[in-house]
């Protein structure tokens, strides 16, 4: 079973409080996303009906403090960007950049980004529990 809850708190720029603790199952490490509250419809291409609905993410958050009716939940997602790189060695006064290969679509058949507005998160935002390994 999937555990959801909504955002009770915001903590600081890392960490938010969420409404689900040991009570609910929540135990330290669980991962959990905050989503956006307009799930994005998926429409058949021929016949334009509804296929359903997906939840589109904000952010990731990992429980690191769990009470009985409430968890501390903080990011934990790194990236990196930028940077030089020279011959073996990346340079010491930049930052290198990973990549995740994307599939080669039209801009229009994207889906829009999410709005300031939405994008930001907020307290009674949703939140599910996610996989680890996604």
């Amino acid at each position: 079973m999937t555990l959801e809850g909504r955002v009770a708190a915001i903590v600081s720029v890392r960490e938010v409080a969420i409404n689900i603790g040991q009570a609910e199952g929540v135990t330290d490490g669980m991962v959990f996303a905050i989503l956006a509250e307009s799930p994005l419809p998926i429409r058949d291409p021929l016949t334009k009906k509804t296929l359903g609905q997906i939840d589109r993410e904000k952010v990731r958050v990992k429980a690191t403090e769990v009470y009985e009716k409430f968890a501390i939940c903080r990011t934990f997602e790194t990236y990196r960007t930028g940077g030089l790189l020279l011959g073996d060695f990346t340079n010491f006064m930049g930052v290198s950049q990973e990549r995740v290969r994307t599939l080669k679509v039209e801009d229009s058949e994207l889906p829009p980004p999410l709005s300031p507005e939405e994008s930001y998160v907020k307290i009674g935002d949703r939140v599910r529990q996610a996989s680890s390994d996604e």
